[in-house]
């Protein structure tokens, strides 16, 4: 007689009513549908802005150099020829000691705006205001300022501070000079957004580490350097708005006691001899 085999038994059962159903209400899982679709595109949106913002300042700098190109150059003014000219012999003069990676160079541009302002933009360009030379007597100070708008293009500061749209452009213009031109003043609106940047502190303290390097190996003083912040902070103090210069720039008298602390520190002079502005600027320049 067999014996039955021990074990299990393996039967055929139903499974059992309502495996397939939740316990939870439907309307509280499409809530939480919705609730974590939302958090998913959120992230990816914010993975895609801040990767657009991580490639920007990693792209050619002849990427930059075709947006400007395209939605920032404009032709010099008869009548402002001789002080652009003026601005970029002192900028060119100040780039020569900043080691400028190949390939990049500054194209400096004067403005009659008398808003006390000066600022760089992508492909290394720079603008100086009538409004901020009305403050500065000398042409130490024009280097020291030119020095640290120059630091922000070396260092890509200007791409690394631009918007997501902005930094999207920036990568399509690698591609294509049109599309990128496009993408931008879909961002925009108009060129005016690329003047509307902002530093942090890290930017802005290596661009004044910079400067300082700069206008030593330059004039052998910190001396400009020393008068454009002593200049800019009174300004700021005295009656009428805050100077736009300094929106973008903060400037506080921590900053300048660093920039004297690290020449100091080096052996450098933090005063010397100074240099009246060249005579194309004689008109802007306030008395006193």
């Amino acid at each position: 007689m067999s014996e039955e085999p021990r074990g299990p038994r393996l039967e055929n059962r139903l499974p059992a009513e309502g495996i397939n159903s939740s316990t939870e209400h439907p309307l509280k899982e499409f809530a939480w549908l919705i609730v974590a679709s939302g958090v998913t595109l959120l992230v990816l949106m914010a993975l895609a802005s801040w990767g657009a913002r991580w490639l920007a300042p990693r792209l050619p700098f002849s990427a930059e150099v075709a947006l400007a190109q395209r939605l920032v150059d404009q032709p010099v003014k008869p009548e402002h020829a001789a002080r652009t000219a003026e601005l970029q012999r002192v900028a060119d003069q100040v780039a020569e000691r900043m080691a400028l990676p190949v390939g990049m160079a500054v194209v400096v541009t004067y403005s009659n705006s008398a808003v006390v302002n000066a600022y760089a933009t992508v492909g290394g360009r720079i603008q100086v205001f009538k409004g901020l030379l009305h403050e500065l007597h000398s042409e130490e100070a024009l280097a020291a300022l030119l020095a640290h708008e120059i630091a922000h293009v070396k260092h890509r500061h200007v791409a690394a501070s631009l918007g997501r749209g902005l930094a999207v452009a920036l990568l399509l213009s690698v591609v294509s000079a049109d599309a990128g031109a496009a993408a931008a003043e879909a961002a925009l609106g108009s060129a005016a957004g690329f003047t509307m940047l902002g530093y942090s502190r890290e930017q802005e303290a290596q661009a004044d580490q910079e400067a300082l390097q700069a206008v030593v190996a330059l004039h052998g003083h910190a001396g400009g350097l020393v008068e454009l912040f002593t200049r800019l902070g009174q300004a700021d103090k005295g009656p009428g708005p805050k100077l736009e210069a300094l929106n973008s720039h903060p400037l506080t008298e921590a900053r300048l006691a660093a920039v004297q602390a690290q020449a100091r520190e080096r052996g450098w002079p933090t005063s010397g001899a100074l240099t009246p502005l060249p005579a194309a600027f004689k008109k802007v320049v306030k008395p006193g």
